[in-house]
């Protein structure tokens, strides 16, 4: 298992000594709610059940997007949508993969040895994402984080597109290495 890091949490913009700006960031302030932290190496991405089962199955090796994450991001936390009828999916955070930190292919800089579902088409341009991201690692979670879960205990809905993770979160599934196999099963 890759050793983990400690989350790396968002820092507090310093406002300019403009007086208006002052003014603007106490106001930001007064009307802000509470934020929870945000792990910046992990974000949340919705993903459909047939491409989740294909990453599973390692028949898919790269997950393509419109946009370019961050460099630092080393995780993809896989929230499985609804589904359709005829491929039912769980409505829950099932999966993490692991990903480069740094790298962001774009079209024509995907290996396509080995064989991934969608190299070929992202490589020739055919895709509408503009991103891929590399696949290394694949983890399940013990106990999947479901809608409800994801609503009543941290706040927050379905994603739609992507967003950092919570700090309370990222501690309560994946957290230190230290009894991480209790939270997770490697898949690959």
């Amino acid at each position: 298992m890759a050793p983990a890091r400690r989350p790396q949490r968002t820092s507090q913009r310093k406002p300019n000594k403009s007086k208006s700006s002052v003014r603007e960031s106490t106001k930001r302030q007064a009307s802000a709610q509470p934020d929870d932290s945000r792990v910046e190496t992990d974000v949340l991405l919705a993903i459909q059940p047939i491409h989740l089962s294909n990453i599973v199955h390692r028949h898919k090796n790269h997950e393509y997007r419109k946009y370019r994450l961050r460099d630092g991001v080393e995780r993809l936390w896989l929230y499985e949508t609804q589904g359709s009828r005829e491929d039912k999916g769980r409505s829950a955070i099932t999966h993490i993969a692991t990903i480069p930190s740094i790298v962001r292919h774009t079209p024509g800089t995907v290996p396509e040895d080995p064989f991934g579902i969608g190299n070929a088409e992202f490589n020739a341009g055919q895709k509408q994402s503009k991103y891929g991201y590399s696949i290394l690692e694949l983890y399940e979670l013990i106990r999947p984080i479901t809608l409800e879960e994801m609503k009543q205990t941290w706040r927050m809905g379905a994603p739609m597109g992507w967003c950092y993770l919570k700090e309370g979160m990222w501690n309560d599934r994946w957290g230190d290495e230290e009894g991480r196999s209790d939270r997770v099963k490697r898949i690959f």
